[in-house]
């Protein structure tokens, strides 16, 4: 009587994770994005009670299909120091003063652009420097 119960168990089980299994999809093709942010492209933004300072840089991206938006992948990537880091990316400071900040790198996409962030955690006015970004589409 156990097996029998056993049985009917595990064919139960089966039967009902059969229909939540996802089949993966295939990546059939990709497009790579490079993007040079020089200094003087960022834009300061702040909220409108002159705080949350956040700098900005945004570029038009052509051939990203809703297709690919809806269904594909969407990697950032920073060139730091010569190595690649995925985006979002965040490195830490201090100075001789003791004083101790972060500065986090992101950014955001749509079906027709693509825009790259860079926050210090002290919201301090200090514009980033000369960056380099790659954002690979996978689908």
């Amino acid at each position: 009587m156990r097996n029998l119960l056993m049985i009917l168990f595990a064919s139960l089980v089966l039967v009902s994770c059969d229909n939540a299994y996802s089949y993966p999809e295939e990546l059939t093709t990709k497009q790579v994005f490079n993007f040079e942010v020089r200094a003087s492209d960022w834009v300061e933004k702040v909220d409108d009670s002159g705080l949350n300072r956040v700098y900005s840089c945004r570029f038009n991206v052509n051939g990203l299909s809703n297709y690919v938006f809806n269904n594909g992948v969407v990697m950032g990537y920073i060139d730091y120091s010569n190595y690649q880091q995925t985006l979002p990316f965040t490195r830490y400071f201090e100075n001789t003063l003791n004083q101790r900040w972060s500065r986090t790198i992101d950014f955001d996409y749509s079906a027709t652009d693509v825009t790259f962030y860079v926050t210090n955690s002290d919201f301090a006015q200090d514009p980033p420097e000369k960056m380099y970004f790659r954002i690979v589409y996978m689908w």
